[in-house]
């Protein structure tokens, strides 16, 4: 376990290929909206060869399983974005 963080980030923190997950907020129609932020260890280019479908399906499975079944916390958007060299 990672410590305490979201139920959502620990689940997906479990799947091959997800380096890290976090939340960004953004002032939508006079509201605050949550993005869950899910950074992954691949080309996100469907072209490219390192593309990698079957994880983003897990990404999808997880991501609504959890939101669903296992928490009430809610999520505005999800988003997938690829590593940047550091």
């Amino acid at each position: 376990m990672r410590g305490n963080i979201a139920i959502v980030r620990e689940a997906l923190s479990r799947l091959p290929k997800v380096s890290r997950t976090w939340f960004e907020w953004n002032w939508e129609d006079a509201m605050w909206v949550k993005t869950l932020v899910i950074e992954v260890e691949f080309d996100t280019d469907p072209n490219s060869s390192s593309f990698n479908q079957s994880v983003l399906d897990a990404i999808e499975n997880t991501v609504i399983g959890v939101l669903t079944d296992d928490t009430t916390l809610i999520v505005s958007y999800v988003k997938v974005v690829p590593t940047t060299p550091r």
